[in-house]
């Protein structure tokens, strides 16, 4: 069922961006849609989990930088039991967006991304690019698909998986 139908529910604006600039051409994740929700800090609501077609995916993409997971863990049994027939993707991000973007880029901090001067300045300049910009920010600096997403998540979140190879279609860039 490869063409079943995708929805990511992501931490927060820049894991948005990034996303939405991963399914741009050619996309090098699964198509869907993208919507910014906390699924570490908040509960699912009701409305939400009723907009699930039967047999689609959602894609989990959270922080593992603090380990508070009830609300997580909550998330993942009402997809798998309210939803029906629902397959749940967790992709844990190992700590943080900041992370990921130093292990799957060629920058040593993350502010070398935007040349900010701090991690807040950063993301608020991730937030302000459009789409294509951000993909082309990521392409100048050497942005593997391959190192996104690869470390498995620390002790407190060991009931999820790394599950991101099931969304990344082959690297093209």
């Amino acid at each position: 069922m490869e063409n079943r139908k995708c929805f990511y529910l992501v931490e927060g604006e820049c894991e948005e961006k990034l996303l939405k600039a991963l399914k741009g051409q050619p996309a090098l994740i699964k198509p869907g849609s993208v919507k910014k929700f906390n699924a570490v800090q908040n509960e699912i609501p009701a409305s939400r989990l009723m907009a699930f077609d039967p047999g689609s995916r959602v894609v989990l993409v959270f922080d593992t930088d603090k380990e508070v997971t009830e609300h997580l863990e909550r998330n993942i049994q009402l997809l798998k039991t309210v939803c029906s027939k629902v397959e749940v993707l967790t992709i844990a991000q190992v700590f943080n967006f900041e992370d990921e973007m130093i292990r799957s880029t060629d920058v040593s901090k993350a502010e070398e991304l935007t040349k900010s001067e701090t991690v807040s300045d950063m993301k608020k300049a991730v937030n302000r690019m459009k789409e294509i910009e951000f993909r082309q920010a990521l392409r100048r600096h050497k942005f593997e698909l391959s190192k996104l997403w690869i470390k498995n998540p620390p002790k407190a979140f060991s009931f999820v998986k790394q599950q991101a190879e099931l969304i990344k279609v082959e690297d093209k860039q």
